[in-house]
């Protein structure tokens, strides 16, 4: 049976809510159909980092503020789709905290709140996961198996650079998953802090920079890199270094030498020779973290050029992973998030 289903979803880089719309038979194939970004305005993007640097209560109106604001977009877009019957809506809401040595993960959404909708809603997707004795992230991999199956490569290592930096690593052997490092989230709040932008767009201000090999060695020494997959981070694990290293070098260094741990970290962890780098994620968009792939690694390209916009890779993995709570398909395994036994992902809301 094919399901239509739409999957929203809001990365760490805190830039708004992802949908997309998907036809999928929950196992051997996915379509794209349509992908939809709405901005969070400057008022609640600002709020959302506020909560993140200073707890989540700080704010508790904030959800529903967020809540609301996905209602309204899912309606929006649903009125201006109606050719399409979803069958069923995946959402991932906006993950304000994630630990895996306290099993706690925070997905902002008021599973409560009455969207008003016939559509089957699912959504706490890393919730079974965790109570199963994994690390509730990442979840995206059973996706990246469905692309992987029609690319015809040996060893296929899908990069998603978000606000973490995430692997899944698919070969003979089977499927292997984990957080590598930091992804846009250092980066950006450092140049926010520094420059007042939003993000090093195109890669324009670490393209300035040189490496400081005194930063790496820093940064790689934390006991993170010593870990195999699978394994997990929080948004803000390596803000504990910024002061430290804003008192080492000038920032577009100290940019640039933080996206060179980028790919270093994932280098350590991949075993296959001559693998197929595939970038997901914003990241992807950095000129100059395009140019540090391709020096680490032989056969880098961007997922774009398998015909699949690298923007919404996880909302259609939502999707992908809404369909398959219908079908209770288990979605998550030991290898990708440590969990104790393989369980299918989402409760209805």
């Amino acid at each position: 049976m094919d399901y239509i289903a739409l999957g929203c979803m809001s990365g760490t880089s805190l830039d708004g809510i992802d949908l997309s719309l998907i036809r999928s038979d929950g196992d051997t194939y996915s379509e794209e159909i349509m992908n939809y970004f709405q901005p969070y305005s400057k008022d609640l993007k600002n709020k959302l980092h506020e909560v993140i640097q200073r707890g989540y209560l700080t704010d508790p109106k904030i959800t529903t503020q967020l809540s609301i604001e996905y209602s309204r977009t899912i309606q929006q877009f649903l009125d201006s789709n109606k050719k399409y019957e979803v069958n069923v809506i995946g959402i991932h809401g906006q993950t304000l905290f994630h630990d895996e040595k306290t099993k706690i993960s925070i997905q902002l959404f008021d599973k409560n709140l009455n969207l008003n909708m016939a559509i089957p809603v699912i959504c706490n997707f890393r919730k079974n996961d965790l109570l199963n004795g994994g690390f509730g992230a990442p979840i995206i991999p059973i996706y990246h198996q469905l692309i992987h199956q029609k690319l015809n490569k040996k060893c296929s290592v899908f990069v998603n650079i978000g606000g973490v930096t995430n692997i899944t690593i698919i070969n003979q052997e089977g499927i292997f998953a984990g957080d590598t490092s930091f992804g846009n989230a250092l980066v950006n709040d450092l140049i926010k802090k520094k420059f007042n932008f939003e993000m090093d767009e195109d890669g324009y201000i670490s393209g300035q920079g040189l490496v400081n090999e005194s930063i790496i060695d820093l940064i790689l020494n934390d006991p993170f890199f010593s870990r195999s997959l699978p394994k997990t981070l929080d948004r803000n694990y390596f803000h504990k270094y910024l002061e430290e290293l804003q008192a080492m070098d000038k920032t577009e260094n100290i940019i640039n030498s933080l996206l060179e741990i980028v790919p270093i970290s994932i280098e350590k962890l991949i075993f296959d020779t001559d693998p197929t780098i595939i970038l997901c994620g914003g990241g992807r968009k950095n000129l100059t973290l395009q140019k540090l792939f391709r020096q680490h690694f032989k056969d880098v390209h961007s997922i774009d050029e398998y015909g699949l916009d690298g923007d919404y890779i996880e909302s259609q993995g939502m999707a992908l992973l809404s369909i398959r709570y219908l079908m209770r398909k288990k979605s998550t395994f030991t290898s990708t998030t440590g969990v104790k036994r393989e369980v299918y992902l989402g409760e209805r809301c």
